[in-house]
């Protein structure tokens, strides 16, 4: 399932993995399935994703790859070079969505020089946390959420609200947390390196929430539980 500009609703992340457990980890993704892949020059796990894609055998246009140009990259000396550098690290020729990592919260910074509009924003996003403003205002833009650390890293399973449901309807509690991010037309990148995982996650297209287990989950939210907040480099939240 995709969204309206064409985002796969379901991805694979690929922070923190490096080396010989990234590729495996992209290479099991693609052999599932899974050919929406996750990321970004800061990770150093480009090279690593583009081998992966490489031996896979899997037409390129079959493969929705994001990556992300880091802050340090934004200038307009070091932009298209760093961009170039991705791309032949993924042995690419395009990507098919390119973000800006943590972009700097500097007044002076802006996207006018900008040739296409914004489709696309990554926030944490998870059933911990209440990113409703953000997606209210996103929707009003035309801008589709992306949800990094969907799980809370792991944070989320543990929630007494998504235990419960989980038990009731007779699914992981990770199927109950992703299906209820993707349900609201967020699109969702967990990690794993475990295929049993991989495959559980891809089932959360195989059942719908009610609108009662939505409302339960989005009134857990309101726990506000922000997990990632990197000091100099996020802004002030409201």
């Amino acid at each position: 399932m995709k969204t309206a500009n064409g985002i796969p609703l379901l991805g694979y992340g690929t922070y923190p993995l490096t080396g010989a457990e990234c590729r495996d980890g992209v290479a099991m993704a693609l052999d599932l399935g899974l050919h929406h892949i996750d990321t970004a020059q800061l990770y150093d796990n480009e090279r690593d994703v583009g081998q992966a894609i490489a031996r896979s055998g899997i037409k390129r246009d079959e493969i929705f790859l994001v990556t992300k140009v880091g802050r340090d990259n934004l200038s307009r000396r070091y932009f298209i070079h760093s961009v170039q550098d991705s791309l032949e690290k993924l042995g690419v020729e395009h990507v098919d969505l390119l973000l800006i990592h943590w972009p700097p919260v500097e007044e002076d910074f802006d996207l006018k020089r900008a040739t296409q509009p914004m489709i696309n924003n990554q926030v944490e996003f998870h059933a911990l946390l209440d990113q409703s403003r953000v997606r209210a205002e996103a929707e009003k833009l035309g801008i589709v959420l992306s949800a990094y650390s969907p799980l809370g890293r792991g944070a989320v399973l543990k929630d007494p609200a998504v235990i419960e449901i989980a038990k009731r309807l007779g699914r992981p509690p990770s199927e109950i947390a992703l299906r209820w991010i993707v349900q609201q037309g967020v699109v969702a990148l967990p990690m794993t390196t475990k295929k049993a995982n991989a495959r559980s996650n891809m089932r959360i297209f195989d059942f719908e929430l009610s609108q009662a287990d939505m409302a339960k989950l989005t009134a857990t939210s309101k726990q506000n539980r922000r997990l990632i907040s990197p000091t100099g480099w996020a802004p002030k939240w409201d």
